[in-house]
């Protein structure tokens, strides 16, 4: 990409409301709608004091991107959060350390013949690897590339140095989060995860109907500060109702108790499969079979390890009283 390096006064500098990291909440209704509200929301952010700090002590030690716009100020491509802080240092009349300025910045001037989409493309590049960036941005950036700039997704994929199998589960996640946030109204991109992060068996189950989707919505919606479908890897979140899903008893639970949450749905599972609830006894026949077909070398083996011995001899005489015992609870059974 063209471009020119020199150095910009700060007061010329005006911040962008482009830019990627704002896609999600343009998409949700949510993104500020003037310099002010974006500057505000950029300082509110729980790190922008500490960039600050840094900027106070040391300048802005990298280049911003910008673009010259028609009224001769400069469009901040990259360098939104740099740009908010110089403000507020000279809105608080700072007086600088020697050798650094806060009334002007390094900047990299993007030349006129680049065109719209080279320098949409550049934005995600110079975001990615930043604070703050993660799937969510990527899956943004990626729906404004396919839907907006109608960029294929094999294009995509080049640019973002991803797999089109990526490109496209990104599409696809993406979807369903607007589809919820229009749907319940809670525009919080972490609940992106709740999509992107979905395991196939869930998958297979939102798609299955208008009810289950209808559900899954519901369900990873927070009610006074708890999701009933906690979060994408923990306790209690999509792993646990992957195997929460193939049981209808189960999610019957959920859709008539209220109160009822992923981790009471998956007692319900474990109770009515026992492997489930004492998944240890999976172990068993393959452990059994295992033992059977060792050969005369590996039993020469362990007959000079003492420890194993003992370690069979406690595995004999605890499955000898399991035996006895489930004996009599089935005579007992039998008997009343």
């Amino acid at each position: 990409m063209k471009f020119e390096t020199t150095f910009i006064e700060t007061k010329d500098l005006k911040l962008d409301l482009e830019n990627p990291r704002l896609y999600h909440q343009r998409a949700a209704g949510t993104a500020p709608e003037n310099e002010q509200d974006l500057e505000k929301m950029i300082s509110e952010d729980n790190q922008f004091n500490s960039l600050k700090k840094a900027i106070i002590k040391s300048g802005v030690m990298e280049p911003i991107w910008v673009q010259k716009v028609d009224d001769g100020k400069y469009l901040v491509i990259e360098g939104n959060r740099r740009t908010t802080c110089l403000r507020r240092i000279l809105h608080e009349e700072r007086t600088p350390p020697q050798g650094v300025s806060y009334e002007s910045v390094r900047a990299n001037i993007i030349d006129p013949s680049v065109t719209e989409l080279e320098i949409k493309l550049q934005k995600a590049r110079l975001q990615s690897g930043k604070k703050a960036w993660g799937a969510a941005n990527d899956a943004a950036v990626i729906h404004e590339f396919h839907y907006d700039l109608m960029m294929d997704i094999e294009d995509i994929a080049t640019e973002m140095q991803i797999s089109k199998v990526k490109v496209k589960k990104y599409l696809k996640s993406y979807k369903m989060w607007l589809r919820y946030v229009k749907e319940i109204g809670d525009t919080s991109i972490s609940r992106f995860a709740m999509f992107n992060e979905m395991p196939q068996p869930v998958m297979k189950w939102v798609e299955a109907g208008p009810r289950n989707l209808e559900d899954y919505h519901d369900w990873i919606k927070p009610t006074d500060g708890q999701a009933r479908i906690r979060s994408a890897a923990t306790r209690g979140g999509l792993r646990d109702f992957s195997k929460v899903v193939v049981d209808s008893e189960a999610i019957n639970l959920l859709r008539e108790d209220p109160t009822a949450n992923v981790e009471d749905a998956f007692e319900v599972v474990k109770s009515n499969d026992i492997l489930k609830d004492m998944s240890f006894l999976k172990r068993v026949l393959p452990m059994a079979k295992q033992l059977d077909d060792m050969d005369d070398s590996q039993r020469a083996r362990l007959a000079n390890e003492p420890r194993i011995s003992v370690h069979l001899r406690s595995l004999r005489d605890a499955c000898e009283v399991l035996l006895d015992d489930l004996h009599a609870i089935k005579n007992y059974q039998d008997n009343e």
